[in-house]
Parts: structure tokens; C-alpha cells; sequence
């Protein structure tokens, strides 16, 4: 493929950073090869001619398509031309690496091609080529000078005398064109804003939802209209579905702010909730941020921290002793069930994803997707459903079938490893029944199997801290129990005033809560009392993690002795 001439028009001008020129280039043979007009600056050398040539083909191509990536948000040439393109109505950026994008770009229709390593089959590029030939056929969205809003050719200073002569009449009726240009102009838009506004319901709703596609849609449809507020809510739903916390926040609380297209009540009070889950809580505690690739390999032990006068000690010197073995790869770790109670409660919430409402299926798939106390043990009730349904042939399932199966995927994905293991059998087999139904169903199942495989490498961990060195003894006791369970426990940290009154069990994220249970009975045997159980909403673990942290007062002289103080069995 060859550049056009400097003369010519191009349908796709590209603007990239240098650093990104193999991925332009094979972006700009994919889209020529679908009969496209491409120009980028491949044969160009620096100079005079190259500035100008640069900005006559970008005011002539009728798409503009951004690569944004680390290097090109940095680049101010990337960033200018970008800004021309946004001014005159025809910018299509596109993400070819996870990146933010730069100020001023955020709220701008945006496709995804991150990874993309040349496959003409591929998902997003399809979809990118088909946006690329929606907005070449369409008409050019530059926004028209002033002149042609008012619909009058340029005045003259002696036409403009003429015109005062003839009692301004002539004045009067050109402003009345260029109201009635301009109210046409912005009727165009909002016909445009709530077309493409449908359009992502529709990918929403579907029978097979398309998240990406849906995304996409309502962010162009908020291009033209900014102030949309439906658009603002159900992309506050992708979003949290995706994965985008932050994104999903900011959605939803233009959503309930926006005067246009204005939230019904319904939708009102379900982004009112949806925006509680996102919001941390202030007085929440931090999570740990340790590794086990940072841990010593050693343990210290009780006797190398001496007494001190008042019965404290010192910090512990660290004593060569062999660590305590990691769990082997084929130890399941040991979980408990939840109440007859708490799976009744989230039944409502899977049928509800399920369900013939098309807006509940959103709103309940989202609540278990932000609900880190829930989404574990909805999962099983979910893939029993889905299981069911997918083994059906795929002609009688309902719209509600395809789309409650493609929910329960999509909660799946917001899941960690524990769950992921915990439910292993059932999980596969639902990737191999879901492939037969249909390319967005296929695209989704595949999300989950690359997750299932990563799974098994993945143990949970339990991290104990500790006050001060009386309780180290409790302590390697509860440890060396998580281990034998199939857990990863670390060296015990030693916090002191940091230490809690009570003891308390803080699981992070969406940990499974499988686990959780499990834990807590543990550390409520080992101390003789149930701890206080929270969960840290905020905390976005890569692996399912819980944190023991023992009551500051327990082992010590004068505080509450428990037989595990002495290392004795509980």
C-alpha cells in the first residue's frame, strides 16, 4: 500500500507517534484492504513541506484516527492534530495501548486496539473498520463556518450599506436564516446523538450483549450530545461491567446530575445505588501491599526477641530457621459454604439477571459485579442456571436465556482465582457448551477460559500481624494451619500500636468468601472468639488475600491468655 499524493483526499488520516510506525503501518494496509483511502506520513521527510503537507491532508480526510499510546500522548505533535481533528467534528481515536487519554480527549468516542498484532479477523479491527466506513459514508461532521450556518454568501461593505438603506430587512432575514441553520444544525445533532444512543441500547439489550459495542455507541452519541444523561447511566453499566470502577463512578454521577435526556426514577434510585458501591469508604482501612516475591524465606522466631522491663520486648532479630513449605500445586484450599440464608438472598439477585426485564438483567448483573460481599457465592447459583440453559439447543433459548448465559460470563470475569478454582469443573465445562451460541458468547467464553487457565497458578493468601512478639507463638500456629489448608502464608508482621482492640479478619476486594468463612472459623479457634469480619471494597488484589490481624491486648501480660499463646493446640 502507498501513500495517496499530497494532492489527494484520503478517507483515513492517521496520526501516531513515530515509536508506534509498525503498528500504523499495519493498521494502514488493514484498512486499505478494505477499499479505504489511507494517508499517514510514511514517504514524508521533515521540513517546510512536511507541516503543510500534514495539515492539507488532515482537513481533507473525512476520519482522523488517533493511535494513542504511552509515547503519543506525550507527543504535542499527536495532541495538535488531534485537537484539529476534535474541532472539526471527524477525531476517532483509538487506544493501541492502555493508556489514559490526554486532557481534553476523555469523553470522546474511543475504540480499543490493544494488543492487536496484524489479525484481519480480529473483533475490534472489524469493528473499527466498520466505524471507519459508518463515518466516511455519512456526512462530514465538521462544524460549518459562519457563514454557512447563516446561509448567506460573504457581505460586502457596499452590500452592507444597501442593506442599512433597505431598513435592515435584509439583516433580520439573514440572522432568522442562521437561527434556523443553527437550530437545524443542533436538531441534526441530537437526531444523530439519541441514533446512536439506540443503537447502544440495542448492543445492550441484545440477546447476545455487546459491551464494546455498546461503549462505543454512547460514548459517540455523548460526543453530540454531552449532556445526555441515559447515555451517561447505562455507560455507567458497561463500565462497571468492564471492569472500570473509575469510569463507572464519574457515568453515573454525570448520569444523576444531567439535565438532558434526564434518569426516570427507577434509573435514578438504581444509579443512587450503583454510585454507593463505587464510592470508598473514607474511614476504610488500607490494604496491605506486600508480596510473596518480597518475603523472607525465613521465619523469626518467639525466643530471639528478649524481655524488656514492663513486659514489652524488642523488635525480633531474625533467626535462620527453615521456612515453612508452600502448599502443593494440587491442594485445593479448604472453604466453607454459605448459609441457607445468604443463598436465598442472592437467588433473587441471579434470577434477576436472567429475568424477562431487560433493565433489571443490567442493573442486577452490575450490582453483583460491584458487590465484593456477593459475587463469589452468586457465581455457582449463576453457572447452574447458565449450565442448564447452554445445554439446550441454542433455538430454544430465549433473549433472556442468551443474555442471562452472557451475564453470567461477565460476572465470572470480575472474579479472582479462588472462585475460579473452587468452581473449575463447572466452569469449563460452561466455556465448552457456550461457544456453540453465537461470536459475542464465543468472544466472552474465551475471556473466561484464558482466566480459568491463569487460575491454577494462584494460591490465596492469609497474612498475620501481629502486636507484639508474646503472640508470635498464636501466630506461626495460625500459619502453619493455613498452609496445611493449601495457603500461602508469609512471614508474620509484627505492627505493634497498629494492632486492632479486637481481632479481625479484613478480606480484600472480591476475595472468595469461600474462603473468608473457612478463615474466620480458624482464627476464631486459634483466639477463642469470633473476629470482626470487613471487607476492604476498595482493594483490587490479582489474588484472592485476607488479613489477620490479632487484638492488641491478647498473649499479653495482663490481657487475655488463650491456650495457642504458648503454642499449645486450640
Amino acid at each position: 500500500m502507498s501513500n495517496l499524493p499530497a494532492a489527494g483526499t484520503a478517507d483515513v488520516f492517521i496520526s501516531y507517534s513515530h515509536q508506534n510506525r509498525e503498528v500504523a503501518a499495519r493498521l494502514a494496509d488493514a484498512i486499505a484492504a478494505q477499499g479505504l483511502r489511507v494517508w499517514w506520513d510514511r514517504d514524508l521527510v521533515a521540513g517546510t513541506e512536511f507541516a503543510g503537507v500534514i495539515e492539507t491532508q488532515l482537513d481533507a480526510a473525512r476520519v482522523v484516527l488517533t493511535l494513542w499510546s504511552a509515547e503519543s500522548v506525550r507527543s504535542a505533535f499527536v495532541r495538535d492534530e488531534s485537537a484539529r481533528a476534535l474541532r472539526a467534528g471527524k477525531l476517532l481515536p483509538l487506544r493501541i495501548e492502555a493508556v489514559e487519554l490526554p486532557l481534553g480527549f476523555g469523553q470522546t468516542h474511543t475504540l480499543d486496539l490493544i494488543g492487536w498484532q496484524g489479525d484481519p479477523q480480529a473483533e475490534n479491527l472489524l469493528h473499527l473498520l466498520r466505524e471507519l466506513r459508518r463515518r466516511r459514508d455519512g456526512p462530514l461532521a465538521a462544524t460549518p463556518s459562519g457563514a454557512e450556518r447563516a446561509g448567506a454568501r460573504p457581505a460586502q461593505p457596499r452590500r452592507l450599506a444597501l442593506i442599512a438603506l433597505a431598513l435592515l430587512l435584509p439583516i433580520a432575514l439573514a440572522g432568522a436564516g442562521k437561527l434556523l441553520w443553527d437550530q437545524r444544525s443542533r436538531g441534526a445533532d441530537q437526531l444523530e446523538a439519541e441514533r446512536r444512543f439506540s443503537a447502544g441500547l440495542a448492543q445492550q439489550h441484545a440477546r447476545e450483549p455487546d459491551l464494546v459495542s455498546a461503549q462505543n455507541a454512547y460514548l459517540g452519541a455523548l460526543e453530540l450530545r454531552p449532556g445526555h444523561g441515559r447515555a451517561r447511566y447505562y455507560l455507567g453499566h458497561v463500565y462497571a461491567q468492564r471492569r472500570l470502577p473509575a469510569d463507572a463512578l464519574s457515568s453515573f454521577r454525570l448520569a444523576l446530575v444531567s439535565t438532558e435526556a434526564p434518569l426516570d426514577n427507577s434509573q435514578r434510585r438504581d444509579a443512587t445505588e450503583q454510585l454507593q458501591a463505587l464510592t470508598a469508604d473514607p474511614g476504610e482501612a488500607a490494604p496491605l501491599a506486600r508480596s510473596l516475591a518480597a518475603a523472607p524465606a525465613i521465619e523469626p522466631a518467639a525466643s530471639a526477641a528478649p524481655a524488656l522491663p514492663g513486659g514489652a520486648r524488642s523488635p525480633p532479630a531474625v533467626v535462620l530457621a527453615a521456612p515453612l513449605p508452600r502448599p502443593p500445586a494440587a491442594t485445593r484450599p479448604a472453604r466453607d459454604e454459605p448459609s441457607a440464608a445468604v443463598q436465598a438472598r442472592l437467588a433473587a439477585e441471579v434470577d434477576a439477571i436472567f429475568g424477562a426485564d431487560k433493565e433489571q438483567r443490567i442493573s442486577a448483573t452490575t450490582r453483583l459485579v460491584l458487590d465484593p460481599e456477593a459475587l463469589s457465592d452468586a457465581v455457582p447459583l449463576a453457572l447452574a442456571r447458565a449450565q442448564a440453559l447452554a445445554a439446550r439447543p441454542s433455538a430454544t433459548l430465549s433473549e433472556a436465556d442468551a443474555s442471562g448465559i452472557v451475564n453470567t460470563l461477565v460476572l465470572l470475569q470480575s472474579a479472582l482465582p479462588g472462585t475460579f478454582e473452587t468452581h473449575r469443573g463447572a466452569i469449563a465445562q460452561l466455556i465448552e457448551t457456550t461457544r456453540r451460541l453465537g461470536p459475542t458468547t464465543r468472544l466472552q467464553a474465551d475471556r473466561v477460559a484464558a482466566t480459568l487457565q491463569a487460575a491454577a497458578a494462584q494460591h490465596p493468601r492469609a497474612f498475620v500481624q501481629i502486636a507484639d512478639e508474646a503472640q508470635r507463638p498464636l501466630a506461626l500456629a495460625l500459619a502453619q494451619r493455613f498452609r496445611a489448608a493449601g495457603y500461602d502464608a508469609p512471614p508474620v508482621e509484627l505492627v505493634g500500636a497498629r494492632a486492632p482492640e479486637r481481632t479481625e479478619l479484613r478480606v480484600q476486594g472480591r476475595s472468595e468468601r469461600g474462603y473468608a468463612r473457612w478463615i474466620g472459623k480458624a482464627v476464631g479457634e486459634a483466639t477463642e472468639s469470633e473476629p470482626r469480619v470487613s471487607t476492604l471494597r476498595s482493594a483490587r488484589p490479582q489474588a484472592d488475600t485476607y488479613e489477620i490481624w490479632i487484638a492488641r491486648d491478647l498473649c499479653m501480660p495482663g490481657g487475655r491468655q488463650v491456650a495457642a499463646c504458648t503454642g499449645a493446640a486450640s
